[in-house]
């Protein structure tokens, strides 16, 4: 292994254990911050840095031919991304465990995988498809569990990490979609953050108002001020960073296996830093997820040497 390669390696691992702690310090955080005012404090300081980003760019002459072109579905995926996805993630989260998160997370790509076979006709083996159904089956029977155990807020939160799980995978293929049409990821990424702010900003202070909102932001103990810009500045802004340098130095099918490390990090955080514990349904919906990711990540190697 060359030495580009492997720093490209731990580049992207260190984003997975970056992500990885993001689940646990968010239900930590949430402990002491409203999951709205949560997310808009965290989005007044990315959106502080995205406008520094754009200013720097248009007084080096940036243009942003295509991304002015194409800024209609660059809004739709600023939409998804940021106040759609983070807000029914942090809304789900306040009412479920980090454990069922971690199990929805790591079966994102693979729905990104099923989105690319139905929106860009992308294909897939038979392989993937059983290895896809596998784990759409762990998806559901984890989520679901606790309408067995009448555990109503769990159930509810489940479903809106489902939800999540939904529009998340929806903003990743419109953002290949504007890859496609050679809009820069960082642009994206930049005015999703400032779109974010835009929507949260105003609706936080009509259902807070102006003064209780600053309020909460002044009197948050440290440890929930450190929460939120853990989120803004490192799962954020950094990690985006790292993600899209390691993504621009290898393939695709290849650096998508970073995103099943994440686990390793986020799932000892949460028994022994938040003192989950794990159930059933978890242990259940782990193998079988687990089952599904190496059916179809397995390539066939028989099959591929044929064809080199």
């Amino acid at each position: 292994m060359n030495i580009k390669r492997l720093k490209v390696y731990l580049i992207l691992i260190t984003v997975a254990a970056i992500w990885g702690a993001a689940g646990p310090i968010i239900k930590y955080t949430l402990k002491g911050i409203d999951p709205l005012p949560f997310l808009t404090y965290r989005f007044i300081i990315s959106s502080l840095i995205s406008i520094f980003f754009f200013t720097y760019k248009i007084k080096r002459g940036k243009k942003f031919k295509r991304f002015r072109a194409n800024l209609p579905i660059v809004i739709l995926y600023g939409l998804l991304a940021v106040p759609i996805s983070l807000g029914i993630l942090f809304f789900g989260l306040d009412n479920t465990t980090v454990l069922d998160l971690s199990l929805v997370g790591v079966a994102g790509p693979l729905f990104v995988t099923l989105g690319g076979v139905v929106f860009f006709k992308d294909k897939i083996t038979k392989r993937e498809r059983i290895g896809i159904f596998i784990v759409l089956i762990g998806v559901l029977i984890n989520s679901f569990y606790p309408l067995i155990k009448s555990e109503g807020l769990r159930l509810t939160g489940n479903i809106l990490l489902l939800f999540y799980l939904i529009s998340d995978s929806a903003s990743v293929l419109i953002a290949k979609r504007m890859l496609q049409k050679k809009v820069k990821s960082e642009n994206l990424t930049n005015s999703a953050f400032i779109l974010g702010a835009m929507i949260l900003i105003p609706a936080t202070i009509y259902i807070y108002g102006l003064r209780n909102f600053i309020n909460i932001i002044i009197t948050l103990p440290l440890k929930y001020h450190l929460g939120v810009f853990y989120m803004a500045l490192i799962s954020g802004t950094l990690a985006y960073y790292l993600f899209l340098r390691g993504h621009r130095s290898i393939e695709v099918s290849e650096a998508i296996l970073f995103n099943y490390l994440q686990p390793l990090f986020t799932i000892p955080l949460a028994i022994f830093w938040l003192k989950e514990s794990l159930s059933y349904s978890f242990i259940l919906g782990a193998f079988l997820i687990a089952l599904g990711l190496i059916i179809a990540e397995t390539k066939n190697y028989k099959i591929q040497k044929e064809k080199e």
